[in-house]
């Protein structure tokens, strides 16, 4: 990608095509977001300074031996004063319209499917996408609150600021908070959304119906026919999808197959009848590093299964 194309997207100067150009090449890769992260950052050091204002005031002196007049020097004063203000005024107005111009232009990432990625927003909130999940938001935020749009699933910790809300908006609610973590869920495909807080306060908007939730600590919502449904966090390893972990506490054969699919990108086909697979496991957890053929033989230890894997169609068939 052409340094120069990527530097005319974060000063907001390029074409649509552009745009989408410089998107799809830095969603294909976290390196390439990492090095247009980078630009953006250059560019907010850049221009955060407010632009210096040039003020001219007549020559006051008087030759030697000459009194001026107490009038002339307040004159002088009241004029350069003016400048100064109306100076600072024009400054102002241009660094304002500085701030609403970045805070249109807005930047997106999706994960690709068996990734996971890190990111660190404007305000320094943290945020951590799970395979295919992708988040909209501003190169800068507004004066007024700080809005990304977001699908997939997600955990942010949010830079306190009660000033200025978090608000996260996906398919099903929206979700004010003010500094907090949590994690997200907002799969509208399969219309499922959930949210579960692990620190802070946060209240859930349906977008539906308006209904509204004020969570707290391991509180859980979840969207159950068109309605929130309040319950309680029962395993906080449900959320180590952060650290590298699939939690396997409380989850059938079912439930960890279409996990699977999800974390590892790949397409997974049950043929036939699976003898036990409804038992739940009692704890356990398995690496995400270690990929989908080591899990698939973790499962095996517990359900009797073969599975035949297509690296071609990216396609594993269970029998």
């Amino acid at each position: 990608m052409e340094k120069e194309m990527i530097r005319r997207y974060v000063r907001g100067e390029a074409s649509f095509e552009e745009r989408k150009l410089v998107t799809d090449w830095a969603a294909s890769d976290p390196q390439h977001f990492k090095e247009l992260e980078q630009e953006r950052r250059l560019y907010l050091a850049l221009t955060w300074h407010l632009p210096e204002v040039k003020t001219s005031v007549a020559d006051t002196s008087a030759p030697r031996g000459r009194l001026i007049s107490w009038r002339r020097v307040a004159r002088i004063a009241l004029q350069a004063a003016a400048v100064i203000v109306v100076g600072c005024l024009v400054g102002t107005l241009l660094y304002t319209r500085r701030i609403d111009a970045l805070a249109e232009q807005t930047l997106a990432i999706q994960t690709p499917a068996g990734q996971r990625m890190n990111t660190t927003l404007a305000d320094g909130t943290q945020v951590w996408l799970n395979s295919r999940a992708r988040i909209e938001y501003p190169v800068l935020f507004g004066r007024n609150e700080r809005r990304v749009k977001v699908s997939g699933e997600m955990m942010f910790d949010v830079t306190k600021d009660p000033n200025h809300p978090f608000i996260v908006e996906t398919y099903a609610c929206d979700i004010e908070v003010l500094g907090t973590k949590f994690n997200v869920v907002a799969d509208e495909a399969n219309n499922r959304f959930s949210t579960a807080l692990l620190r802070g306060e946060v209240r859930i908007t349906s977008r539906i119906d308006g209904q509204q939730i004020l969570m707290k600590p391991d509180d859980v919502v979840s969207l159950e026919e068109g309605k929130l449904r309040l319950s309680h966090i029962d395993d906080p390893d449900e959320y180590l999808w952060t650290e590298g972990y699939i939690n396997l506490k409380n989850k059938n054969f079912y439930d960890l197959v279409e996990e699977f699919g999800q974390v590892f990108g790949v397409w997974i086909e049950v043929q036939g009848h699976i003898e036990g697979a409804d038992r739940r496991y009692k704890w356990g957890k398995i690496r995400i590093a270690d990929g989908v053929d080591d899990a698939l033989e973790i499962l095996q230890a517990s359900y009797r299964f073969t599975y035949t894997r297509n690296i071609e169609t990216n396609e594993i068939v269970i029998r």
